[in-house]
């Protein structure tokens, strides 16, 4: 049993279905993956703004409001994203389901967002400049909100260090100093080519007739001189000697995050004992770290471990007072010395495979929630379903979360500290 069915629809397009009878909603999402490159990050971070103001039909975000309103409240929604070393851009299209209504509108929806991606409204510059600029005004606004929030960048500038040499340290986001140089045509002749070289995926879910969804996405995604361009697979198995880096900034809090390389792939048969020992060192109130660092020392305000299963990355992320940096990173090794060595109590395994087996039940609760994690399943070519990966869950052993610490290395210690923290502090 598969959670999701694959249909190749011609080379670089390919079609998922997800069904799922127990929604009155369809989701369609189109996804345009790109190999992260600091050169296009920018332009491909504003691009489904930018593409989503006007389509050929419909010039205006006024008039298609309009016409998505006449679809029974249709919705389309966008956004980038970095998953494992691709930037992808997706478009998300939230329509009700042909059985429930009294008019059959999923192909007049789902056109809609094929405009949106694959016909935009042009002038003879390119995009219009209007819409151009209204987005990179946006963008610039984002991109600050996330270095004002200061655990957010103590993370980024970690994975910047890490992997400094792998486009892993790739903003998804983009550079604001990027934007000046964007405009209205050499964003548009950029689109041209991201259309004509990125592999696609479409994925619908929800209640629908099959034979009329592959039918309909093969009529309507038909791209002209169309060449995609492989996206490589990330580079994972690595074992790094750890560095230690420390940056000054305007905080009264300091913030510290270490970075592993777990050696693990998403599709490696001994990636759930991975999820399982992130989930006891660090997964929530019942974790080693919560109870351990932050209850009995009260040495930090928050603490946390997680994954990025893409990349085969584990972060621990703390907010501290400044001052106790040495003995919040004494003590957070002691705790990783411990998984090592098994000191793990059954209670602790239990409570992890109910946090975790929660989280994935709860899945089926999101159509939204449900997509996005049966499509980074698909990029790494993992399809089971929720319940195939629970019964895994509610088998792994002390014995295999041992085994699976003996891949895990410390690679970064970043902390993000005040400008008058003393020097012995770090």
């Amino acid at each position: 049993m598969n959670g999701y069915e694959k249909i190749n629809i011609t080379d670089g397009i390919n079609l998922m279905l997800i069904p799922k009878e127990n929604f009155k909603t369809n989701i369609v999402t189109i996804y345009l993956k790109r190999q992260l490159s600091r050169e296009e990050a920018t332009k491909n971070s504003l691009l489904p703004s930018v593409l989503k103001s006007a389509v050929k039909g419909y010039d205006s975000p006024i008039k298609i409001s309009k016409r998505l309103q006449e679809l029974y409240g249709t919705n389309i929604g966008v956004s980038t994203d970095k998953m494992g070393e691709r930037q992808v851009m997706s478009f998300r299209m939230y329509a009700a389901a042909d059985m429930f209504l009294p008019e059959n509108i999923f192909e007049d929806a789902f056109d809609m967002l094929r405009e949106t991606v694959f016909d935009p409204y042009i002038t003879e510059s390119g995009f219009v400049k209007q819409y151009v600029d209204i987005e990179k005004q946006n963008l610039k606004e984002d991109i600050l909100a996330k270095i004002n929030n200061k655990a957010h960048y103590a993370l980024e500038r970690c994975i910047e260090t890490m992997c400094e040499s792998e486009p892993y340290s790739i903003s998804e986001d983009g550079y604001i100093e990027d934007l000046d140089n964007i405009d209205e045509k050499n964003l548009f002749e950029h689109y041209k080519q991201v259309i004509k070289t990125s592999p696609i995926d479409i994925v619908v879910a929800g209640s629908f007739d099959k034979d009329k969804i592959v039918e309909a996405v093969k009529r309507m995604i038909q791209i002209e001189d169309y060449k995609p361009v492989q996206v490589k697979d990330e580079e994972i198995y690595k074992i790094p000697e750890t560095r230690y880096v420390s940056e000054a900034m305007d905080v009264a809090q300091g913030k510290l995050v270490m970075g592993f390389r777990t050696n693990t792939a998403y599709s490696d048969e001994n990636y759930y004992s991975l999820l399982m020992y992130s989930v006891v060192l660090g997964g929530g109130a019942h974790s080693k770290l919560f109870n351990n660092i932050r209850e009995k020392h009260s040495l930090c305000y928050s603490i946390h471990s997680s994954l990025e299963k893409l990349k085969g990355l584990m972060f621990i992320s703390a907010g501290i007072e400044i001052q106790n940096y040495d003995r919040t990173l004494k003590l957070i090794n002691a705790e990783l010395e411990d998984m090592k060595n098994a000191v793990i109590t059954e209670e602790e395994l239990s409570n992890s495979k109910s946090y975790i087996t929660n989280n994935l039940r709860s899945l089926n609760d999101s159509l939204s929630s449900l997509i996005d994690f049966y499509y980074s399943m698909s990029l790494q070519s993992n399809n089971r379903t929720l319940e195939e990966i629970i019964a895994i869950i509610n088998d792994i052993t002390i014995d295999q979360i041992q085994e699976i610490s003996k891949n895990i290395y410390l690679d970064t210690v970043y902390f993000l500290t005040g400008i008058s923290a003393p020097a012995d502090t770090i």
